[in-house]
């Protein structure tokens, strides 16, 4: 039936209607999902807040990145479509440092998702290793890019670290 006929008419739903064509604008291309950790040897680092920590392999073991949406040379995320999109870390961090503070950058701003500061996660007391890890689900524009810093000068231990996301919607 022609949508201009169901336009005119009455539709009664107990009748039967067979459709033809094609339906557009419904589907999402690619997922733009990805799983990145840090190449190279399994060492302690150190990094300054605001600084995005170089994940730079989505290639190797259970790295991927199914869409090229990861930039590694920035270390980013790289919005393929405007969507709703979850990305989540898990740091492994300590070493000798007593406080250790990382969050998530949308573009060049620290996400604020609680009202009371950008951290996402937070450790203060102890220098015992311990993993912190969070996850965001957040609005993207084609183009915007996220990343994983810390808010202060942090430790984390680059063969335990990794970070990823897809879009949902």
């Amino acid at each position: 039936m022609a949508l201009s006929k169901i336009q005119a008419e009455s539709m009664n739903l107990a009748d039967t209607y067979a459709f033809s064509g094609t339906v557009s604008g419904t589907s999402v291309a690619g997922s733009g999902a990805f799983m990145a950790r840090i190449e190279g040897n399994n060492e302690w680092r150190s990094l300054a807040g605001d600084n995005v920590i170089p994940f730079n392999n989505v290639s190797t073991g259970d790295s991927f990145d199914t869409d090229g949406v990861f930039n590694t040379s920035t270390y980013k995320f790289v919005a393929p479509a405007t969507g709703v999109y979850t990305f989540w870390y898990v740091i492994y961090t300590a070493d000798a440092d007593t406080a250790n503070a990382f969050t998530f950058f949308k573009n060049t701003a620290k996400i604020n998702a609680n009202g009371l500061g950008c951290n996402f996660s937070y450790w203060n007391g102890s220098n015992n290793d311990h993993i912190q890890s969070s996850s965001v689900i957040i609005n993207l524009s084609s183009g915007d890019t996220m990343g994983v810093s810390p808010t202060q000068t942090s430790d984390y231990y680059t063969g335990l670290s990794q970070w990823g996301g897809c879009r949902l919607a």
